[in-house]
């Protein structure tokens, strides 16, 4: 993992291929294997077979149980065993117990971290997320599809509305993003959960991305990272930023003409985040983002191929 980590940060420094094999004492063929991403280390571990039967309803399925204890008597908490007989009874579920009592007990050690308020530094990462909201349309009520994002050390955001959240408007999302002319640049890092349409199987560091969604990420040089499942702390600021996009620019419900509008009006009231200041910040979200752009990757600065 640690040469992993080694190839990509030296190649977004500029080093060539030949250079960091040098540095790093090892094979050329090992960095060209993980210079654009495409191939990780931790494919290699033998996850394969519980993939079979820990699909995304399975996975969604504990996730939503152990949300629910949250919210209960604790002597009225999910057991392993009784997850796993209602993965029997309601989802039909092939798989054996004890892939059941691993996986449980994995997320109960991930929710059950400290929800500490994450420090990130200057150009470090970004996370999304998709939303829904209802608006009217010409006159129609219709529901969108909200693409939300948010720089981690600055705060600023933005919005974008689609029609539908298919792997199509998850890449065109992006690319609009990293063009925005206040965004401008790239992040490090895109920290993402595990939709389908980033993530061809697996979940969180297993994930397995999806061949557009890896071709993209090669192209603009940022890294991948997926949250784990019953882990909504991992991207608790995006999070907060559908809320926020809802309350405030779907409140009322807004009435236009077109999706361009309607994008206008989203990207409007981004703009005017810009002026707020996050509670335990030094400064309003529009200075963090002056210094923050100064951090993110130039748009021209990674080539299409190596």
């Amino acid at each position: 993992m640690e040469i992993y980590k080694q190839i990509r940060k030296m190649r977004l420094q500029g080093m060539s291929q030949r250079q960091i094999a040098a540095s790093l004492q090892i094979s050329r063929n090992t960095v060209k294997k993980y210079w654009n991403g495409d191939s990780v280390p931790w494919e290699r571990k033998n996850y394969s077979r519980a993939a079979s039967v820990l699909t995304e309803d399975v996975v969604a399925f504990i996730r939503h149980c152990l949300e629910e204890d949250t919210h209960s008597p604790r002597k009225q908490h999910h057991t392993a065993k009784r997850i796993y007989d209602r993965l029997v009874c309601e989802l039909g579920f092939t798989g054996g117990e004890t892939t059941v009592r691993r996986l449980v007990s994995q997320l109960r050690e991930k929710h059950q971290e400290a929800f500490v308020p994450l420090s990130f530094p200057p150009g470090d990462a970004m996370q999304i997320d998709w939303g829904e909201a209802t608006v009217y349309l010409s006159g129609v009520k219709t529901v969108v599809n909200l693409f939300c994002a948010r720089l981690c050390y600055s705060g600023a955001p933005l919005v974008l509305a689609y029609r539908r959240q298919n792997e199509e408007s998850f890449l065109d999302a992006l690319v609009q993003v990293f063009q925005y002319f206040y965004f401008g640049g790239v992040p490090k890092r895109v920290i993402f959960d595990n939709g389908k349409v980033a993530v061809k199987d697996g979940f969180g560091a297993h994930a397995r991305k999806q061949a557009g969604y890896a071709a993209l990420a090669a192209h603009y040089g940022f890294e991948a990272i997926f949250c784990n499942p019953a882990s909504g702390n991992e991207k608790g600021l995006v999070e907060g930023l559908v809320g926020y996009s809802r309350r405030n620019t779907c409140v009322p419900v807004p009435k236009v003409e077109s999706m361009e509008e309607l994008n206008a009006l989203l990207q409007e009231k981004c703009r005017e985040y810009l002026s707020h200041q996050i509670r335990g910040k030094e400064a309003e979200v529009g200075a963090m983002l002056a210094q923050e752009k100064e951090h993110l990757y130039p748009l021209g600065a990674i080539p299409n191929s190596v």
